[in-house]
């Protein structure tokens, strides 16, 4: 990357004639010319700061006597349109004191100021036509700030810097037309010497959310607009170093530097004490300095040096580099020679309270949390990240796989729909490429360039290719399209997309290339099962060298949780998503709904599962021009919407429609859709204009009731706008009455909540929004720690998989027996890099169950840890002597000294454990559901939960067929099956057999029948227990303390643990299943007084939330009345991950026969109190 060579493009940005200012008549020939990529910039270079001497360089601050931040207050406008912004805004003399102040970095999402939008795969603006955006609505900003400009820096040239502005901007200074830029994640700088004055200045900028660089961001995440990034300037004398670029080969740096005239330069390198290592002068624009022994930079020993340079003028900048060699040889990556494992992230940049804008204290912590996870690599999905992470990479040690801003989801199709092949967006693609290497390409950090993510394979990335090649050959190229699969012909490593662990094997088997996978182990909602098989394959071949988890950080905004309360008496929930105006109504107040995916959402209410008779009624207007206007849905259950701009139609199975009157767009008007006495029929101002004949019950849909929204179809994918017009007065009625009333007329505020749109597909991270960790990081931090425990013949050996630096610390053991440490030990080490310590363990043997813990301590924390079994018996139950039972028309009792327990006959449930006087239990059934994961809801792969919910897995009903009784022993056999579903059944067997001391043996024989044996499989198969409400103390023997699944279960080890029902929850974004332990020996409930344990269930978990399901968000749960549920599991399903559906070893199959056995009994007063069984 020499002065010699400079890229075509940037010379393009640096020749351009700037232009008079753009009037806002031609702002749509910049924003919808894709080869309009800027106008007045400077070519793209490595960010160089001026400094007044070398020691200051050497401090590295940010601010010098020749930098000036323009971060801070702003003040701001918004307009729906370019062309509405006024004219001469940016003249210094237009008042602007009327104006919002906002804090620039900022979007405008998160700061109130525009719609929040969340798209997948498509476009968020409509109609989709590159390059052309919409002329109806195109919000745009107009940004004004006054600053200072010292009198000594008009001797010099000043420049202007964004760092990331989305989309299209242009800029002026004092009134003056400084230029204009595409928008995106890289820098554009503008030269503004001439335009500034000595004092007071004022820059102005107009940002567009939408313009041609918008088809480039197709990103699987909100789409945000603004200035998000900093924004700041730098004085320079006319002759100075404009450039560099920093090869580090073996122990030898060299330097290109890019001069702006002739000169001598001298150059500096320190190390970290800022001791002079190595230094040297020159005239023809190279620098090679040779270092005695260089400290090695890696995530390991992130060793940087700075490299002062300082021109004969006096002119001083600097730089950071670290010296590492990158070769591919044998199929393998290597740094410095040795094959290096990437334990890496996708890491968006996402923020809950400033959206893509990251502040600095934010990213240190993700890349802390990151650290303390194992994770050593990022991919910057889909676009570089801040230059501030870099610097975080570099000091930290991080590998970064640099992805440059461009994700063409909707025109991916190469070559029949592919804008990488339409030549009119070839410089847009390399533009954007060449900024990013420009300005990172001095990070040792950056191991890797990729060329852009589901942007298919076309020529713009062959051409990025070429230029890559031939300005930095240090680095191996890695392509994203989605066809094929992670990889070019160009690429040096190949990256599969979401492979299954059986599918990486086989890549892995016949790749011919390095293999770091770009996304797997897709972690929405609970999820990252299997992930310990995609590392034993990884571990096992040298050409798998590991891959980047989709992905870090859930992508949730927030923002203020506005209710809007139902006046129908019934009190269901709804709350306002998105920004919708409030207007004038029929008799109040109503929602005038932008489009820009403005809706009500509903809480799922039982009552709203309307399958006839019902009415749906409204007023309404809607707004030209016609985009969509649904007016209220619940999914494709039935709604009532305009299936076109003339055209009313209510859906209930069925659909009528009629075409709207010549005045309907003019006022508003009231709708109505009726299904009752065999027919449809649509109802406008009162009057009947259109009916159809419809018989039976109106299809079943799991979606939430939305108004100006169908929840079913408009989520990620959905292609086009939302409902755009005014809206009042709904109402939604079964036969007799109103179940939902919602005015509008007033709104209820509630705090803040975490919104994910209309769509969980960005809720897909190991860390929620506000970086807490979710369970499943304990099995990824597990598989990642480069501490690899093993034990065999009394000997504890620790492995180390670090290639670079040793690791020393404490290891500790212990053998534990349930809740007692048996023996335990301690031993200073120091692990080598690939090397091993070992460590006898004393024999210990008995005949209950003991386990092996294993901890490497380093600076007082565990870094690594494992369990290993000593075998011995898991603690069983002893039963002995026989209960007491009677009849009685309607129940089973079966009693003793100090209990009565009831079976009810109808169901055969167990209905009743009264012991001492106190109830501890009110009733248990056959439990095969769970609330689906965000794995099995999800389109992409086999949405599991459609499958369930169609044959009545979430809503089944228990019949006892026969009920027999021989001495103590209880034999109920029973059917549960859904009441509308027919041809799917459970057909179960239980037998019940109670000991003198009240201890109850349950024999389960469950048997699906009819369609239950074609699913996918079951969520769980076991029995449910309701248990009081105020047993809220939880204890268990198993894997702990954070859930776990048969798929993901090693970074919780086993042993007794301590909690209550409340802390069990956990709280996904989407309330799910969750919470399951297992591995479990016994759980059991307690109030300190008295509680119930059960034993004989391998998985357990408790929950206050039986219609956990019916929730969108967490807010939205509904307690049980009164009761917890103990979910005493046979058997319960992994958690997989998107899209690769549950591995077989790991699923309830629904095709055989389940039998399992359970023992129930109630603790003891001392056991109640101590919270574990006797001998526990």
């Amino acid at each position: 990357m020499g002065c010699a060579v400079r890229s075509i493009v940037a010379l393009l940005l640096a020749s351009v004639v700037v232009a008079p200012p753009v009037e806002n008549r031609d702002v749509y020939r910049f924003l919808e010319d894709p080869r309009m990529t800027g106008e007045g910039q400077q070519p793209h270079h490595a960010e160089l700061r001026p400094y007044s001497s070398v020691e200051e360089a050497l401090r590295g601050k940010e601010s010098t006597p020749y930098t000036r931040t323009l971060d801070g207050s702003w003040q701001i406008k918004m307009f729906d349109l370019p062309t509405d912004v006024p004219r001469g805004f940016a003249e210094p003399g237009y008042d602007v004191s009327r104006w919002r102040t906002v804090t620039v970095p900022h979007t405008w999402q998160t700061d109130g100021l525009d719609h929040p939008m969340y798209r997948n795969t498509v476009e968020e603006m409509w109609p989709d036509d590159p390059p052309h955006v919409p002329r109806d609505v195109n919000p745009t900003a107009a940004y004004v700030k006054s600053f200072y400009v010292p009198e000594k820096w008009r001797e010099q040239r000043t420049f202007l810097r964004f760092e990331g502005v989305t989309a299209g901007y242009f800029v002026w200074v004092n009134g003056r037309y400084a230029g204009f830029d595409q928008g995106g994640y890289t820098p554009a700088e503008f030269d503004v010497s001439d335009l500034l004055v000595a004092g007071r200045n004022r820059l102005a900028v107009q940002v567009h959310r939408w313009g041609a660089g918008s088809y480039l961001e197709d990103y699987d995440q909100w789409r945000y607009s603004g200035i998000f990034r900093s924004v700041w300037m730098y004085s320079a004398p006319d002759r100075r170093i404009r450039d560099v670029s920093i090869i580090t080969q073996g122990s030898v740096l060299s330097a290109d530097l890019d001069l702006t005239a002739g000169g001598t330069v001298w150059g500096g390198l320190y190390d970290e004490d800022r001791r002079l290592v190595a230094s040297g002068t020159t005239g023809s624009g190279r620098l090679v300095l040779p270092v005695r022994d260089p400290l090695r930079w890696n995530d390991e020993t992130p060793n940087l040096y700075t490299l002062v340079l300082k021109l004969d003028n006096g002119f001083v900048t600097r730089e950071t580099t670290g010296f590492r060699d990158i070769t591919i040889a044998d199929r393998q990556l290597e740094v410095d020679g040795r094959r290096v494992l990437f334990k890496g992230v996708n890491r968006s940049e996402t923020d809950p309270d400033h959206g893509r804008h990251v502040p600095r204290a934010n990213q240190r912590r993700d890349v802390e949390l990151m650290k303390s996870l194992h994770i050593n690599a990022v991919r910057t999905s889909h676009y570089p990240s801040d230059p501030h992470f870099y610097d975080l990479a570099d000091s930290r040690g991080m590998w970064i796989a640099d992805e440059m801003d461009a994700e063409t989801h909707a025109h991916e199709n190469c070559p029949e729909d592919c804008l990488a092949d339409r030549p009119e967006w070839g410089d847009a693609f390399l533009d954007r490429f060449v900024a990013m290497v420009e300005r990172d390409k001095n990070h040792p950090s950056v191991f890797m360039w990729d060329t852009g993510n589901e942007a298919g394979l076309g020529a713009a990335h062959y051409r990025m290719a070429e230029w890559a090649r031939a300005h930095d050959p240090s680095r191996p190229l890695y392509h994203q399209p989605n066809k094929p699969s992670g990889d070019a012909p160009f690429a040096h490593v190949w990256g599969p997309r979401y492979p299954s662990p059986e599918k990486f094997a086989t890549q892995v088997a016949q790749t011919t290339k390095p293999l770091i996978m770009g996304e797997y182990a897709h972690a929405m909602g609970n999820s990252l099962g299997n992930f310990r098989e995609f590392w034993d394959v990884i571990r096992a071949n040298p050409q798998a060298q590991g891959g980047f988890v989709w992905d870090w950080a859930e992508q949730n905004i927030r923002q203020p949780l506005r209710i809007s309360p139902d006046s129908s008496g019934n009190g269901i929930l709804a709350h306002i998503t998105g920004s919708p105006s409030t207007v004038d109504g029929h008799r109040g107040r109503a929602l005038d709904f932008s489009g820009l995916d403005d809706f009500v959402e509903v809480y799922r209410d039982s009552r709203l599962d309307l399958l006839g008779p019902l009415t749906l009624d409204a007023w309404v207007k809607p707004a030209l021009p016609f985009t969509d206007f649904t007016i209220v849905a619940k999914g494709n259950q039935y709604g009532l919407r305009m299936a076109d701009a003339q055209t009313l139609e209510f859906y209930a199975g069925g659909k009528v429609r009629a075409p709207v009157p010549t005045d309907f767009y003019h006022g508003l008007h009231r709708v109505t859709g009726k299904y009752a006495g065999g027919r449809l029929a649509l109802l406008i101002d009162g009057v009947e204009v259109a009916s159809v004949a419809q018989a039976g019950p109106v299809p079943r849909s799991a979606h939430p009731v939305n108004i100006g929204r169908n929840a079913e179809t408009m989520r990620e994918k959905y292609e086009g706008r939302m409902a755009h017009g005014i809206i009042d007065e709904v109402r939604i009625s079964d036969a007799s009455r109103v179940v939902l009333a919602l005015d509008f007329d007033r709104e209820q505020r509630r705090g803040t909540y975490l919104s994910h749109g209309q769509s969980v597909a960005g809720v897909d991270g190991v860390v929620d929004a506000d970086r807490n960790l979710q369970p499943e990081t304990a099995q990824l931090a597990w598989v990642h720690q480069p501490i690899r425990f093993s034990f065999a013949d009394g000997v504890l050996t620790a492995a180390s998989e670090r290639v670079f630096a040793p690791i020393a610390g404490e290891l500790r053991w212990q053998v534990i027996e349930g809740s007692r440490t048996v023996l335990a030990g301690t031993s200073p080490v120091s692990v080598e890099p690939g090397g091993s310590v070992r460590v006898a363990v004393p024999p210990s043997s008995a005949a209950a169950e003991r386990w092996l813990n294993a901890e490497l301590i380093v600076d007082g924390k565990a870094y690594a840890h494992d369990q290993f079994s000593l075998g011995g018996k898991a603690p069983v139950v002893e039963t002995g002597g026989s209960a007491a039972v009677s009849e009685t028309a309607d129940e089973v009792i079966i009693s003793g000294q100090g209990f009565r327990y009831v079976v009810q006959k109808a169901s055969g449930a167990l209905t009743s454990m009264r012991v001492g006087g106190a109830e501890l239990l009110q009733g248990t059934k056959l439990d095969v559901w769970r609330a689906p994961l965000s794995n099995e809801t999800a389109s992409w792969g086999t949405d599991e939960s459609l499958q369930w919910r169609a044959v009545g897995l979430d809503r089944l009903r228990t019949k006892a067929s026969s009920i027999a009784v021989s001495g103590s022993k209880i034999t109920v056999k029973s059917v549960a099956a859904a009441q509308d579903v027919s041809d799917a059944a459970f057909e179960q067997t239980l037998t019940y057999d109670v000991d003198a001391a009240g201890t109850i043996r349950v024999e389960q024989e469950v048997v699906p029948t009819g369609r239950m044996r074609s699913l996918p499989y079951l969520p769980r198969m076991g029995i449910a227990l309701a248990v009081p409400e105020r047993f809220g103390n939880f204890s268990w023997y198993g894997r702990g303390p954070g859930e776990s699944y048969n798929d993901r279960k090693d970074g919780t080890p086993m042993g007794v643990w301590r909690s209550t029902v409340e802390k069990e929850y956990v709280p996904y974004d989407r309330p799910q299943g969750n919470g399951n332990h297992t591995d479990t020996r016994w759980a059991l409930l307690s109030d300190g007084m008295s509680g119930l344990m059960v034993s004989g269930a391998p998985d357990v978990s408790v929950s206050r939330y039986d219609e956990l399901d019916r929730a969108e968000y967490g807010f939205q749960r509904q307690r049980n009345a009164g009761w917890t549920t103990l979910h005493a599991s046979a058997a319960v399903t992994g958690v997989g991950d998107t899209p690769n559906p549950v591995r077989p070893r790991f699923q309830v199959r629904p095709d055989q026969t389940h039998t399992s056995s359970l023992i129930l009994r109630p603790l003891t007063g001392a056991e109640a109190v101590r919270g574990i069984p006797s001998g526990g």
